[in-house]
């Protein structure tokens, strides 16, 4: 077996410098715009992203599913960006049309704001299906640097516009569609996707896939989502700028165990069923431990930094990034799972999970965002979470006959992790030495 760890280090290094260019990025926006303006950006962006997640047909998942199918790879691969343009675009349409239709409700931002962010979702539609073909090839190298490229250049058209006075709401949204072209760009150029003539049989037939998975799809990204549209409903957009930073700095938890999920994805493609389980068990107990330790400095970093890094208004956020880290974690530490799942080509085992969650999710936000505001968004978030990750749990041990104690990691797995991490760190704190 290939020693992916060359792959690991690069694409961890490609995830924090991302990271770290998304934290920039959000100071710069901190800086400029109050709460409320940043409220109203996210949720224009938020729009976009929706029509992404609700209109994208979980192509990427029948492409993942399809995968072990060797002699419908290539066109897979050909169908990928053209398939994510001409859906994208369809999305951008509907999303528009009811943006028109539900302006007057809802407390949606300027209708030219939502125009322009939609621009935005053809590109990343294409981006979305590019990004897991080249992750399906085993090419994370590409995809770190599409991922590394949009984040960087973002970054500097958000500090271009901050320089010059001209950061507003406008030009942040117009940094984020940006940002889907050039990693669209990194993709192709770096030839990490191909694009060619398109196989118009092969694109029906995983569309007709991809909508049977669609309900748990987009189940599952309303369910990280929808509760900013209830929060901007329910408490205003002061709430959404608090909270959605505190989600942005909660996902900083997930760059190791994202990292390392999308390194051994292709890994969990070349073995049997049974084989194919005992991967994904020993990846979970590795997501475990590293999740662990990247929440806890997640959690330490956010409370130390949060004022001097943003201000005083944005204070509230580090409570928040508390309540939210323990369901990112659950959720990224079982992505093996999620992955073991999908292999089954079993629709349910992927829709009722997603659809349960959101339906505790959404009621939970109805009950606490009205006494709790921001902090009840999160911990109905953690909860819903929590109940994704049981379902896979219990689906996992139904089908692949192993208890639910092989994804726990063994103190000897977690002496051995905390040695390693003790030893890199003494080696980098001698390094230092001058």
């Amino acid at each position: 077996m290939a020693d992916r760890r060359p792959q690991f280090v690069w694409m961890l290094v490609a995830r924090a410098g991302t990271l770290v260019t998304g934290v920039l990025a959000s100071v710069v926006v901190a800086r400029a715009l109050t709460p409320e303006e940043r409220g109203t950006y996210y949720m224009a962006v938020s729009v976009a992203t929706t029509a992404m997640a609700v209109g994208h047909l979980s192509v990427e998942q029948a492409q993942t599913s399809m995968w072990t199918e060797k002699r419908r790879r290539s066109s897979l691969d050909r169908n990928s960006v053209p398939l994510g343009l001409l859906i994208g675009t369809a999305a951008a349409v509907v999303a528009t049309g009811l943006c028109l239709v539900f302006q007057e409700h809802g407390h949606f931002p300027d209708i030219r704001l939502l125009v322009l962010a939609c621009t935005g979702v053809p590109m990343g539609m294409a981006v979305l299906y590019g990004t897991n073909i080249t992750l399906l090839r085993d090419r994370a190298g590409v995809a770190g640097w599409s991922m590394l490229g949009s984040a960087v250049v973002q970054c500097l058209c958000l500090v271009a516009f901050g320089v010059t006075g001209h950061l507003t709401v406008r030009t942040v949204v117009i940094a984020w569609v940006v940002s889907f072209a050039v990693s669209l760009i990194v993709l192709i150029a770096a030839r990490g996707v191909t694009v060619g003539r398109p196989d118009l049989r092969l694109a029906g037939t995983t569309c007709a896939k991809g909508l049977r998975l669609h309900a748990g799809s987009a189940a599952s990204y309303l369910l990280m989502r929808s509760d900013v549209f209830l929060l901007n409903a329910l408490a205003g957009s002061r709430d959404v700028g608090i909270y959605t930073l505190a989600v942005t700095l909660a996902e900083l938890s997930r760059l190791a165990v994202d990292v390392f999920a999308q390194v051994t994805l292709s890994r969990q493609f070349n073995d049997d069923v049974d084989d194919s389980a005992l991967v994904a068990a020993r990846m979970v107990r590795f997501t475990v431990l590293l999740g662990v330790a990247s929440a806890l400095t997640t959690v330490a970093g956010v409370s130390a930094l949060i004022t001097p890094l943003y201000g005083r208004p944005y204070a509230d956020t580090a409570t928040v990034v508390a309540w939210l880290v323990p369901g990112v974690l659950l959720l990224s530490a079982a992505r093996p799972l999620s992955t073991f799942l999908l292999r089954q080509r079993s629709s349910h085992l992927v829709v009722l999970p997603s659809l349960t969650a959101l339906v505790v999710n959404v009621a939970l936000n109805a009950a606490l965002i009205p006494v709790c505001g921001a902090v009840g968004c999160a911990l109905a978030s953690t909860v819903a979470y929590s109940a994704v990750v049981a379902f896979q749990m219990t689906y996992f041990r139904r089908i692949s006959g192993l208890g639910l104690r092989c994804l726990l990691p063994t103190s000897a797995e977690a002496t051995r992790f905390t040695t390693e991490v003790k030893r890199r760190y003494r080696e980098l704190h001698i390094s230092r030495v001058p």
